[in-house]
């Protein structure tokens, strides 16, 4: 937005929603505000579903908006401190894969198939989930 002709315009919050501002308050005539908007709109995820519905339909088109992929590791980096602190000792931060998403390269981080599909695994996991506050991706490598 800033980009194109809104100098003004805030970043998102913490949880990665984007304030409800218009045009007026950030200083800019009304076509101004909705040009840039028309040139951003492919950064933005869908407004449909959950933002876990939003992030595995795009992983499964393999065509995740950059804002949603942000949205993900800003997420999976607190579940991964969290699994740390729950006994995980090494389990790895979210890695960008090839294909653009984001996902856990636990293989990599000599974490084995059958641990993580481990039910004591799985009770951090659930455990952290909660923590961090709800639905979060996690697609291990």
């Amino acid at each position: 937005m800033r980009s194109h002709g809104v100098p003004n315009y805030p970043d998102p919050d913490s949880h990665g929603n984007l304030t409800k501002a218009g045009a007026q308050q950030l200083g800019v005539s009304t076509s101004q505000f909705q040009a840039a908007q028309q040139a951003c709109q492919h950064l933005l995820p869908s407004t449909g579903g959950s933002f876990d519905e939003q992030f595995r339909q795009c992983v499964t088109a393999g065509d995740c908006p950059p804002a949603l992929v942000q949205q993900a590791l800003t997420k999976q980096r607190e579940f991964a401190r969290c699994m740390r602190a729950h006994g995980v000792p090494n389990f790895p931060d979210p890695k960008i894969g090839p294909n653009g998403t984001p996902f856990f390269p636990a293989s990599q981080a000599g974490l084995s198939y059958q641990y993580t599909h481990s039910s004591a695994f799985r009770s951090k996991g659930d455990e952290c989930q909660r923590e961090v506050g709800g639905s979060v991706p996690v697609l291990l490598g």
